[in-house]
Order: structure tokens, then C-alpha cells, then sequence
């Protein structure tokens, strides 16, 4: 009788270990190319609201961190500089058009975004530096991580209306993906633009651009 104890412990540890798993629910979002999809939004309709991933996004290495960013409509956002460089953030996305002149530290204060749509971010200072927000209605949503998995523990199963953002989009809104059970699906596959590079020999993008021509530096 002793030694059935032993495979009657490992069959508990195995059911333990089985139920953890099972519960670590992901969906890979992928591109037209196959290729792990990352800073894609996906936002699902008729569930219980879920709360704020972030209300902060921060300078950090001359960079938004996080890139992209998702909050419900009416939250407020602060824009922490953790850098040794003051910046001079601002945007001209017709979802929330702002500027904080520049500041280090916690000067500068909370902005409000009341309209849902996409923001993008610039800095006056640091041409390389892009970010995101997207301000949204939608109860539910979540960001794919640099893997491409979308976490849908916290997304209770049945179709429901589902939309996508991801920074390729720009100032463009979420778009439709119709009515769908994202547990059911082996993958979802977006098909989204090359986003223009960070680096400081790129271009400008049209954004700076219109910065620069409205506060009168050259563009060049």
C-alpha cells in the first residue's frame, strides 16, 4: 500500500501542473509574412471593462517607453523624463492635440484624453523619438508583447466584435475584424505597413515635418 502512494502523488502533481497550463491562455498574432506581430492592439466588445494597462509613458534612452500605449478614453496620462536631456513632447493627431514644452523630470504635467483614436507622439528635441497612444471605448483590449502572443486569460470565451490597431495604421483608426471567439483560433494574422525606422539617419515623418514647419525650424 505504501509504494501506491508515489504514483498517486505523481498523478495529483501532474493534474496540478496540467490545470496551471491550461489556464495560460495566448494567441499568436502574426503578420502577412507569418512573422510575430508586436505592439498589436486587439480590442473586443461586449465584455466587462478591464482596467487601465498604463496611465504613464515615459522618456527613457531618448525613447517613449512603452512604445505604444492603451488607455480608456478620459484617462489621464503623465510623461515622466528619466532622461538627462530635456524633451519637448507633442502631437497634432486630431484624437488629442498637445504640447509640453520642454521639461525633465515630473515637470511637466498629466495630459487628459477624453476622444478615443489613435495619438502619435513626437519630441521637438529628439527627431528619432516616435510614440503611441491609443485612446479607446472598447471594454477590452491587450498588446502583443515582441513575441507576437496576444494573453486571453482575462478574455471570457464566445464571439464577440473585434478590431485591430498597430502602429503602422498611424493616426488611421482600429479597423474591424468582425464578430469572432479569438479562443477558437490557432492564430490571427493582421496585415499591416512597415513602420518607418527610429534611427536618427531616417527621414523625418510627415509629423515632424509639420512640427518643424509650424515652429519654423528647417525640415531639411
Amino acid at each position: 500500500m505504501q509504494n501506491l502512494r508515489y504514483p498517486a502523488m505523481a498523478v495529483a502533481i501532474l493534474m496540478s501542473l496540467t490545470s496551471v497550463f491550461a489556464t495560460a491562455a495566448t494567441l499568436p498574432v502574426l503578420d502577412q509574412q507569418n512573422n510575430p506581430l508586436q505592439d498589436a492592439v486587439i480590442l473586443v466588445e461586449n465584455v466587462a471593462q478591464r482596467p487601465p494597462l498604463s496611465s504613464s509613458m515615459e522618456q527613457v534612452d531618448r525613447q517613449f517607453q512603452p512604445r505604444v500605449l492603451v488607455v480608456p478614453a478620459g484617462t489621464r496620462v503623465g510623461f515622466p523624463n528619466n532622461d538627462d536631456v530635456r524633451h519637448h513632447v507633442y502631437s497634432f493627431s486630431q484624437t488629442k492635440r498637445f504640447e509640453l514644452r520642454l521639461f525633465q523630470g515630473s515637470e511637466a504635467p498629466p495630459v487628459v484624453f477624453e476622444q478615443a483614436g489613435p495619438v502619435v507622439l513626437g519630441c521637438n528635441i529628439h527627431d528619432a523619438m516616435i510614440g503611441y497612444i491609443l485612446v479607446t471605448d472598447s471594454p477590452w483590449y491587450a498588446i502583443t508583447g515582441t513575441d507576437g502572443a496576444l494573453d486571453l486569460n482575462h478574455l471570457p470565451a464566445g464571439a464577440r466584435a473585434v478590431s485591430w490597431w498597430h502602429p503602422s495604421l498611424g493616426d488611421k483608426p482600429a479597423v474591424s475584424l468582425g464578430t469572432m471567439d479569438l479562443h477558437t483560433r490557432d492564430n490571427l494574422v493582421l496585415v499591416v505597413e512597415s513602420v518607418a525606422g527610429t534611427g536618427a539617419d531616417k527621414p523625418l515623418s510627415p509629423l515632424q515635418m509639420r512640427f518643424n514647419k509650424a515652429a519654423g525650424k528647417d525640415a531639411d
